[in-house]
């Protein structure tokens, strides 16, 4: 019986902390290497299977931007989950007020998330192209 509940609680432990794991609510953070430009995600679950969030983008530092915060129920990024710790989905320019296709995947190995813009807004904007954000 107690190996029973010993293995029982191993695997909601890891389970537990596989789901944590791959949280990407919260703040999350890019700062190029040379220090120019950074970018913020601020990202939270709408359902179990779609995120909202919010960006802020500043390249040359400052001279451009792209920012939009939480303002009520309006949000810039919308993500639907494709698999287990990738979600596809929009970015609304905050300059351009146009949409891109973005995906978002989870990398375990470096608790971080890979930002790729996969389709460019229309019009000016200011994203970086690939990017690894961290807490």
């Amino acid at each position: 019986m107690k190996q029973k509940l010993l293995f029982l609680f191993l695997i909601i432990t890891s389970l537990s902390s596989a789901q944590h794991s791959q949280d990407f609510a919260g703040n999350w953070f890019w700062k190029s290497p040379d220090g120019q430009n950074t970018m913020e995600l601020e990202l939270e679950y709408e359902s179990q299977g779609s995120i909202k969030g919010n960006h802020c983008v500043i390249f040359s530092q400052g001279e451009n931007t792209d920012c939009k915060r939480k303002n009520g129920n309006s949000f810039t990024i919308n993500l639907v989950k494709i698999a287990e710790g990738v979600y596809d989905g929009t970015i609304k320019s905050a300059v351009s007020y146009t949409s891109g296709k973005i995906r978002l995947q989870y990398i375990d190995s470096e608790k971080a998330i890979r930002f790729y813009l996969k389709e460019v807004p229309p019009g000016e904007f200011y994203m970086p192209k690939e990017a690894f954000l961290v807490r």
